[in-house]
Protein backbone atom coordinates (compact mmCIF):
# COMPACT_ATOMS: atom_id res chain seq x y z
CA UNK A 1 0.00 0.00 0.00
CA UNK A 2 1.12 3.51 -0.75
CA UNK A 3 2.40 5.82 1.95
CA UNK A 4 1.22 8.80 -0.12
CA UNK A 5 -1.37 11.11 1.39
CA UNK A 6 -5.05 10.53 0.68
CA UNK A 7 -5.23 14.01 -0.90
CA UNK A 8 -2.46 13.09 -3.33
CA UNK A 9 -3.98 9.73 -4.16
CA UNK A 10 -7.44 11.27 -4.76
CA UNK A 11 -6.01 14.03 -6.94
CA UNK A 12 -3.85 11.62 -8.93
CA UNK A 13 -6.82 9.39 -9.68
CA UNK A 14 -9.05 12.34 -10.56
CA UNK A 15 -6.46 13.79 -12.95
CA UNK A 16 -5.89 10.44 -14.63
CA UNK A 17 -9.61 9.92 -15.19
CA UNK A 18 -9.94 13.47 -16.54
CA UNK A 19 -7.29 12.68 -19.15
CA UNK A 20 -9.26 9.68 -20.39
CA UNK A 21 -12.39 11.81 -20.63
CA UNK A 22 -10.47 14.59 -22.41
CA UNK A 23 -9.08 12.13 -24.94
CA UNK A 24 -12.62 11.12 -25.93
CA UNK A 25 -13.74 14.75 -25.84
CA UNK A 26 -11.16 15.86 -28.39
CA UNK A 27 -11.60 12.75 -30.55
CA UNK A 28 -15.35 13.41 -30.70
CA UNK A 29 -14.80 17.05 -31.61
CA UNK A 30 -12.33 15.99 -34.31
CA UNK A 31 -14.85 13.55 -35.81
CA UNK A 32 -17.41 16.37 -36.06
CA UNK A 33 -15.02 19.03 -37.38
CA UNK A 34 -15.69 20.45 -40.83
CA UNK A 35 -12.30 22.11 -41.14
CA UNK A 36 -9.49 19.60 -41.86
CA UNK A 37 -6.94 21.77 -40.05
CA UNK A 38 -9.08 21.89 -36.94
CA UNK A 39 -9.71 18.15 -37.16
CA UNK A 40 -5.96 17.50 -37.24
CA UNK A 41 -5.34 19.76 -34.24
CA UNK A 42 -8.17 18.20 -32.25
CA UNK A 43 -6.74 14.74 -32.93
CA UNK A 44 -3.35 15.96 -31.75
CA UNK A 45 -4.99 17.21 -28.56
CA UNK A 46 -6.58 13.78 -28.08
CA UNK A 47 -3.18 12.13 -28.56
CA UNK A 48 -1.61 14.52 -26.05
CA UNK A 49 -4.25 13.54 -23.48
CA UNK A 50 -3.60 9.84 -24.14
CA UNK A 51 0.19 10.38 -23.88
CA UNK A 52 -0.22 12.24 -20.59
CA UNK A 53 -2.49 9.55 -19.14
CA UNK A 54 -0.01 6.86 -20.13
CA UNK A 55 2.75 8.78 -18.35
CA UNK A 56 1.00 8.66 -14.99
CA UNK A 57 -0.84 5.34 -15.33
CA UNK A 58 1.98 3.44 -13.60
CA UNK A 59 1.55 5.66 -10.55
CA UNK A 60 -2.00 4.43 -10.08
CA UNK A 61 -0.74 0.88 -9.62
CA UNK A 62 2.06 2.10 -7.35
CA UNK A 63 -0.46 3.70 -5.04
CA UNK A 64 -3.11 0.99 -5.19
CA UNK A 65 -5.55 3.08 -7.20
CA UNK A 66 -8.09 1.82 -9.67
CA UNK A 67 -9.66 4.11 -12.24
CA UNK A 68 -13.31 4.03 -13.16
CA UNK A 69 -14.25 1.86 -16.11
CA UNK A 70 -12.53 3.22 -19.22
CA UNK A 71 -15.69 2.97 -21.35
CA UNK A 72 -17.64 5.01 -18.80
CA UNK A 73 -14.94 7.69 -18.80
CA UNK A 74 -14.82 7.75 -22.60
CA UNK A 75 -18.59 8.16 -22.81
CA UNK A 76 -18.47 11.06 -20.35
CA UNK A 77 -15.94 12.77 -22.60
CA UNK A 78 -18.05 12.11 -25.69
CA UNK A 79 -21.14 13.52 -23.99
CA UNK A 80 -19.26 16.69 -23.02
CA UNK A 81 -18.10 17.08 -26.62
CA UNK A 82 -21.65 16.90 -27.94
CA UNK A 83 -22.40 20.09 -25.97
CA UNK A 84 -19.09 21.78 -26.82
CA UNK A 85 -18.79 25.28 -28.23
CA UNK A 86 -17.32 26.15 -31.60
CA UNK A 87 -13.63 26.46 -32.38
CA UNK A 88 -13.10 30.05 -31.22
CA UNK A 89 -14.99 29.44 -27.98
CA UNK A 90 -13.03 26.22 -27.43
CA UNK A 91 -9.73 28.09 -27.74
CA UNK A 92 -10.97 30.88 -25.48
CA UNK A 93 -12.08 28.32 -22.92
CA UNK A 94 -8.73 26.57 -23.02
CA UNK A 95 -6.91 29.86 -22.59
CA UNK A 96 -9.02 30.81 -19.58
CA UNK A 97 -9.16 27.44 -17.80
CA UNK A 98 -5.83 25.74 -18.54
CA UNK A 99 -3.75 28.04 -16.32
CA UNK A 100 -5.80 26.74 -13.38
CA UNK A 101 -5.23 23.15 -14.55
CA UNK A 102 -1.50 23.82 -14.62
CA UNK A 103 -1.67 25.16 -11.06
CA UNK A 104 -3.61 22.08 -9.95
CA UNK A 105 -1.02 19.79 -11.51
CA UNK A 106 1.84 21.73 -9.96
CA UNK A 107 0.08 21.24 -6.63
CA UNK A 108 -0.19 17.53 -7.40
CA UNK A 109 3.58 17.51 -7.94
CA UNK A 110 4.17 19.02 -4.51
CA UNK A 111 1.76 16.60 -2.83
CA UNK A 112 3.36 13.56 -4.43
CA UNK A 113 6.20 11.56 -2.97
CA UNK A 114 9.66 12.48 -4.26
CA UNK A 115 9.87 9.38 -6.43
CA UNK A 116 6.72 10.45 -8.35
CA UNK A 117 7.70 14.04 -9.06
CA UNK A 118 9.62 13.62 -12.31
CA UNK A 119 6.74 11.67 -13.82
CA UNK A 120 4.27 14.26 -12.53
CA UNK A 121 6.31 17.10 -14.04
CA UNK A 122 6.17 15.35 -17.40
CA UNK A 123 2.41 15.06 -16.90
CA UNK A 124 2.07 18.77 -16.08
CA UNK A 125 3.97 19.60 -19.28
CA UNK A 126 1.06 18.38 -21.37
CA UNK A 127 -1.19 21.16 -20.05
CA UNK A 128 1.51 23.71 -20.80
CA UNK A 129 1.72 22.37 -24.36
CA UNK A 130 -2.05 22.55 -24.77
CA UNK A 131 -2.14 26.11 -23.44
CA UNK A 132 0.71 27.15 -25.74
CA UNK A 133 -1.21 25.62 -28.65
CA UNK A 134 -4.40 27.48 -27.72
CA UNK A 135 -2.54 30.78 -27.44
CA UNK A 136 -0.86 30.29 -30.82
CA UNK A 137 -4.07 29.11 -32.51
CA UNK A 138 -6.02 32.09 -31.16
CA UNK A 139 -3.34 34.38 -32.60
CA UNK A 140 -3.58 32.65 -35.98
CA UNK A 141 -0.02 31.31 -35.87
CA UNK A 142 0.70 29.13 -38.91
CA UNK A 143 2.13 26.25 -36.86
CA UNK A 144 0.07 26.47 -33.70
CA UNK A 145 0.24 22.70 -33.21
CA UNK A 146 4.05 22.70 -32.75
CA UNK A 147 3.85 22.57 -28.91
CA UNK A 148 1.54 19.53 -29.17
CA UNK A 149 3.90 17.71 -31.53
CA UNK A 150 6.87 18.48 -29.27
CA UNK A 151 5.06 17.00 -26.27
CA UNK A 152 4.10 13.91 -28.24
CA UNK A 153 7.70 13.46 -29.38
CA UNK A 154 8.88 13.51 -25.77
CA UNK A 155 8.85 10.43 -23.62
CA UNK A 156 9.10 10.17 -19.88
CA UNK A 157 12.69 9.37 -19.04
CA UNK A 158 12.32 8.29 -15.46
CA UNK A 159 14.90 5.54 -15.49
CA UNK A 160 12.75 3.05 -13.63
CA UNK A 161 11.19 5.49 -11.20
CA UNK A 162 7.94 3.54 -11.10
CA UNK A 163 6.94 2.74 -7.53
CA UNK A 164 10.05 4.33 -6.15
CA UNK A 165 12.38 2.01 -8.07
Amino acid sequence: MSGASPAYRDSLLSHYEAEIEAEAYFETLAAAAFDPGQEEKLMLLAKVERHAAAAIAPLLACHGLRAADRQVLLEKGRAEARAAPGWDALLAGMRSTYPAYISEMEELETLGPAEDRARLAFFTAHERAALAFADLAAQGAPDSAAPLRRYLAATFDGHGQDCGG
